[in-house]
């Protein structure tokens, strides 16, 4: 893991702006650095969240419907994993996969919430702003 580029990635993510040094530095500390090769499955659709979201660092990774299109793609310094945390049944509402080799930066949200309070928040703001994308009937 380049720390640089983890650090440049937390700061340039929108969820992150408002945070400050140590509060960066907590998130460095409390993530789980994974290396995901191309085609890697990261999230299934319908399966438990484990109370995880991550972080982009580097690469991308492609949200894909039940037929098999792409919906979004998703690259780096972008969050995702949050839409299964918002909901009661903490159940992962897409399935994500690795367009090309990616790193990501993995959180329990248990450990944030305890450790940067104000967060949870925001992450909440987002899962509902994003929920629109990934509607599929």
């Amino acid at each position: 893991m380049d720390v640089d580029s983890v650090k440049t990635a937390l700061q340039l993510c929108e969820l992150f702006t408002s945070l400050d040094n140590n509060d960066l530095d907590v998130l460095m500390e409390n993530g789980e650095v994974k290396q995901l090769p191309r085609g890697k499955i990261l999230y299934m659709k319908g399966a438990k969240s484990d109370d995880t979201f991550c972080l982009i660092v580097s690469g991308c990774v492609n949200v894909v419907a039940k037929d098999g299109h792409v919906v979004k793609e998703i690259g780096e310094s972008e969050v995702l994993g949050e839409v299964a945390l918002s909901n009661p049944y903490q159940i992962r509402t897409v399935t994500v996969i690795a367009k090309e080799p990616t790193e990501i930066l993995e959180w329990n949200i248990n450990h944030i919430k305890e450790k940067i309070p104000g967060l949870w928040k925001k992450l909440l703001k987002l899962a509902w702003k994003k929920m629109s994308d990934y509607y599929e009937e």
